[in-house]
């Protein structure tokens, strides 16, 4: 893998990480889609508020869930979308599992 590969699968880990320590400080873990890419803008880890492929990557993972079952990783920002972990996302926050995906 070359070096800019390596830095994109670095950035992705740390964004899809960010995600899930964010939702732990949420309300019973969850948060509102837009507070999420606020805070990524807001600390340069991102520049446009699009994550749905780390999005996708967390609910295929069964880390996160959205809590209107009309939402899904593509139309969640449009639908401002509540975003909450699911107990295989506090293990992994717990370090109770791992994924070499996630830099938690």
């Amino acid at each position: 893998m070359d070096e800019m590969n390596e830095l994109e699968v670095s950035r992705n880990k740390a964004i899809r990480g960010y995600i899930i320590r964010s939702l732990v400080k949420g309300h019973q873990n969850t948060l509102l889609l837009r507070q999420i890419t606020n805070a990524l803008v807001a600390d340069g880890m991102i520049v446009s508020p699009d994550i749905s492929k780390h999005l996708d990557y967390l609910k295929e993972g069964g880390y996160i869930t959205f809590v209107d079952r009309s939402v899904n990783a593509y139309n969640a920002y449009r639908k401002d979308a509540v975003v909450k972990l699911t107990k295989k996302g506090v293990d992994l926050v717990e370090n109770t599992i791992e994924d070499p995906g996630v830099d938690v």
